[in-house]
């Protein structure tokens, strides 16, 4: 009997044959149109990361000849020598300490204490440094400090602090004739290739 009213009502029959398709139509938009909507924005944001991505390789790959000219002049820098030999920081100290010992013995110096200095990071390379304490005539405290300013690997002395020793207590005695000696304290820093950039 429903259906006969139906049958009679033209209005109503449009109603529900709009009603019906407009059902349709959103089923099938939410089960087929959507899903590959998101699908395609998905992929869309992937690209546009991969995108992001190869731009970030191609700036890295743009400086390959910045980078090559860094690691020659680091190559050639330790073909002369102005490196200081290590694997690590340890090892680079402990060469660095028995260089500055090796100096201050063959300038005749008497080393009186060696202490570690904070390490300084200067354009990719490391300074390792140490505060040496030295007794020692003129001549020998002249020929150290030249030692440090001109000797392979290259040593920067960033301070450095010379006193004469004279004697407060007692008369000074003239008749014991004893060459003038001099304390000194030298801040050396020397380089090593960092392993950021090795």
């Amino acid at each position: 009997m429903n259906l006969s009213i139906l049958r009679q009502n033209q209005p109503t029959r449009r109603a529900v044959f709009i009603a019906g398709h407009l059902l349709a139509l959103l089923l099938l938009y939410f089960l087929l149109v959507d899903p590959i909507r998101r699908l395609l924005e998905s992929r869309a944001e992937e690209l546009q990361q991969r995108q992001a991505t190869l731009s970030r390789y191609e700036s890295v790959a743009g400086q390959e000849a910045a980078v090559k000219a860094f690691a020659a002049q680091v190559a050639e820098s330790n073909a002369r020598g102005e490196l200081i030999a290590g694997e690590g920081e340890g090892l680079v100290s402990a060469n660095l300490q028995a260089r500055l010992k090796a100096l201050a013995e063959a300038a005749n110096a008497t080393v009186r204490q060696i202490q570690p200095l904070p390490v300084k990071n200067l354009r990719g390379t490391s300074l390792v440094g140490f505060r040496l304490d030295v007794n020692a005539p003129i001549d020998s405290m002249h020929a150290l400090a030249r030692a440090l300013e001109s000797e392979t690997p290259l040593l920067l002395v960033t301070s450095a602090s010379i006193r004469g020793q004279t004697a407060f207590w007692g008369p000074a005695q003239p008749a014991q004739p004893t060459e003038a000696s001099l304390d000194a304290q030298f801040d050396v820093y020397g380089g090593s290739l960092s392993k950021d950039h090795s």
